[in-house]
């Protein structure tokens, strides 16, 4: 009787666990599926995220959060108001706008710059790709930001090796660094 009742119970089990398994490769091949389709790209979030919320853009981010892959894009309404507006990056609807506090520090970018005409910049499609040319990867964020008085554009590309960082002067086009990183903070 009780070895009926092991084997049973064995069975069960063994039942019971290629079922999880089944369910949790379901998960595995949805959730590759969704990721295969091509990706709508930074333009293209920007664009949307600006019909959503008028005023300055300040950055785009690809990120993934349960198991949902969006750009975060933020955009300054003024100097103490931002809204975020956060696009699926592959199906291009928009997930979410939020307002908050503007807490960067373009107040001191726009004090410490305020010589440098943003007219005289290079658009973020050369500085995209100054930065391929240096790093071949895809561009997951990128911002205009003040360092030193000046300019610069910081471009996080995804590549093979992993996460790739590019600034740029955003005055002459020059690159001013590059590396990979190999942290892995996320």
């Amino acid at each position: 009787m009780k070895k009926m009742v092991i084997g049973t119970l064995a069975t069960a089990l063994v039942i019971s666990g290629a079922v999880g398994i089944n369910a949790f490769a379901e998960d595995d091949v949805k959730f590759s599926t969704e990721q295969s389709n091509k990706l709508i790209g930074i333009e293209k979030a920007k664009e949307i995220a600006l019909k959503e919320a008028s005023g300055k853009f300040d950055s785009v981010e690809l990120e993934t959060e349960n198991k949902k892959t969006y750009y975060d894009v933020d955009i300054d309404v003024d100097k103490n108001k931002e809204i975020e507006v956060k696009v699926d990056a592959y199906t291009a609807k928009v997930l979410s706008v939020k307002e908050s506090d503007n807490d960067d520090d373009d107040d001191d970018m726009e004090a410490s710059v305020k010589t440098t005409s943003t007219t005289s910049l290079i658009s973020e499609k050369d500085a995209i790709a100054l930065a391929k040319e240096k790093i071949n990867g895809e561009v997951i964020k990128i911002e205009l930001d003040s360092d030193d008085e000046r300019y610069e554009y910081e471009i996080e590309l995804r590549t093979k090796k992993g996460e790739a960082e590019v600034k740029i002067d955003a005055s002459t086009g020059v690159v001013l660094e590059f590396e990979y990183d190999d942290d892995d903070d996320k």
